[in-house]
């Protein structure tokens, strides 16, 4: 039976089969020089990491009593050592270093956040916007009554829900079709989503929530679920652009937005 490759973007099962040390060699040392440069990886990998072991609970003393001068000495020398596979680490030696790594960078960023319920609320509904769009298909938008009048419906709709007034010119995008405008609520947030169908890539969506934050942000990309997403804050609210774009290619329609709506 041919063994299964693993290529990223990286899904959960290819992290649990590397965890587990059922990766073949060379999709195994690709995953290792990712894992050392993507911090959203080795976040994702830390937490199915904890999922079999309380690296948590073994760790917790550590948020108390860790000196920052400490921590970013210990982060250089990490960085600074050269690829374990090249030393012929073992797989165990290399698991474990991982694990000190990914928990140093998670104390790290548990003392370096400025606002982490706030954060942590964003973030959660984003996790919520990708893991909803994960169940989309083609045939979830094909047969959509993309109308104008319909469209514009939607729009009013979003306007008067989220105070966010929008107008369909601001939302073409190039090699995508706009198939939908409907509101998604999550508890007391109301949430606009606009979706298109992309002839390469499937649906996409841009999901637009409320947030306390007034200030502009650059764009910032990561994968949930399966999903890439490209997000960004602007004038009150949270944007976030979902699909299974490649991350370049969404990023440049997530940019058309970004500028038509700014």
């Amino acid at each position: 039976m041919k063994a299964q490759r693993f290529t990223p973007p990286y899904s959960d099962e290819a992290i649990v089969a590397w965890i587990d040390g059922e990766m073949c060699r060379a999709d195994a040392e690709s995953f290792e020089a990712r894992l050392r440069s993507d911090e959203l990886l080795s976040g994702r990998t830390a937490e199915l990491m904890k999922s079999n072991q309380d690296y948590q609970g073994a760790f917790a003393a550590v948020l108390d009593e860790a000196p920052l001068a400490r921590m970013h000495a210990r982060l250089d020398t990490l960085s600074a050592q050269p690829a374990a596979s090249a030393q012929g680490v073992s797989r165990r030696a290399l698991i474990a270093a991982s694990v000190s790594f990914l928990a140093l960078g998670s104390i790290a960023g548990y003392l370096l956040r400025p606002s982490s319920a706030e954060a942590d609320e964003h973030a959660h509904i984003r996790d919520l916007e990708a893991q909803y769009m994960s169940l989309y298909s083609a045939e979830t938008l094909v047969d959509m009554d993309s109308a104008t009048p319909v469209i514009q419906r939607g729009l009013a709709r979003a306007a008067e829900d989220l105070g966010l007034p929008l107008l369909a010119s601001q939302l073409r995008l190039r090699g995508a079709e706009l198939k939908m405008v409907r509101m998604l609520r999550y508890d007391s947030i109301s949430i606009a989503q606009i979706a298109w169908l992309s002839a390469d890539y499937g649906p996409m969506a841009l999901c637009v929530s409320p947030t306390e934050r007034g200030a502009t942000t650059a764009l910032h990309q990561e994968q949930r679920h399966g999903m890439n997403l490209v997000w960004w804050h602007h004038a009150g609210y949270q944007f976030v652009l979902i699909g299974r774009n490649p991350l370049p290619a969404l990023k440049g329609s997530a940019q058309q937005l970004y500028d038509a709506l700014a």
